[in-house]
């Protein structure tokens, strides 16, 4: 059995057409796993089957959800300057006709997300992280660790011991590792109900020592990593490089999904 994760960005709006909004296409998307009866199941439960510690019916087709950065679109809606009202991931969720659950990888920095805030959305505050927990609440979303600062190109510093930005291979010491993951866990912790165990490679880079070294033999808290390989998962899958699919780089339409999905 093979299990297709998918991973959308709530910041992804330029016009309300399928490939040119992740929340339009979320949504579309949403329909069609319900129309084929592939049944949602959480990050959680698919790192414990990864792991073996979980059995899954092998009759049924499987898919997981994700959503990478951590704007506050994948929880609340929003009135777009441009293109007008926009329906948040969440109440896309909340209309779904079945069991659904969705992960939400989150930048752990305010100082990194106020700057994206700047400049990936044109100054609208629209990267807070006072969801975080009232989506824990809501017992459909998992709030989990997406880095510090993402070593994200647009901000002036970031927790790497050479200030290289747009290329998470470049955490290749412990120190800049705990900064990055550690750190993040801590801080996210503290800010919802429930213990991060997940991590998303920002970009989807990573590296041996990330693979090998740190999560494997230096730290504990992180169970599983996810990457933007375009690959299903199995019970052979190296659970700190879980492939994902991406929307609108991985697939386009909802016929591109459906292959994705069941073949």
């Amino acid at each position: 059995m093979k299990i297709p994760v998918l991973t959308y960005h709530s910041t992804n709006i330029d016009g309300n057409t399928y490939q040119r909004n992740d929340l339009i296409a979320f949504k579309q998307d949403l329909e069609l796993i319900n129309a084929l009866n592939v049944e949602i199941i959480s990050t959680h439960r698919l790192v414990a089957w990864v792991r073996g510690e979980i059995e899954l019916d092998e009759s049924l087709n499987y898919v997981v959800l994700t959503f990478d950065d951590g704007c506050e679109l994948d929880f609340w809606d929003w009135q777009h300057p441009i293109h007008g009202q926009q329906q948040s991931f969440y109440s896309s969720m909340k209309a779904y006709d079945g069991d659904i659950h969705a992960t939400s990888f989150v930048i752990a920095s305010k100082q990194a997300r106020n700057t994206l805030a700047e400049t990936c959305t044109a100054g609208f505050q629209i990267w807070g992280g006072g969801w975080w927990k009232k989506a824990e609440n809501t017992g459909l979303f998992s709030i989990e660790n997406h880095s510090w600062d993402h070593l994200h190109t647009s901000l002036d510093t970031v927790n790497q011991q050479n200030n290289e930005k747009g290329d998470f291979t470049k955490i290749i010491t412990l120190d800049d590792a705990d900064s990055q993951i550690k750190e993040a866990t801590r801080y996210i912790n503290s800010q919802i109900n429930n213990k991060v165990t997940l991590f998303a490679y920002p970009y989807g880079h990573y590296n041996p020592y990330l693979t090998e070294t740190y999560f494997a033999n230096q730290q504990s808290s992180i169970k599983a990593a996810f990457t933007c390989d375009a690959n299903r998962v199995n019970q052979r899958t190296n659970i700190w490089s879980i492939p994902r699919y991406v929307c609108g780089q991985h697939w386009k339409s909802s016929a591109e999904l459906e292959i994705i999905l069941i073949g």
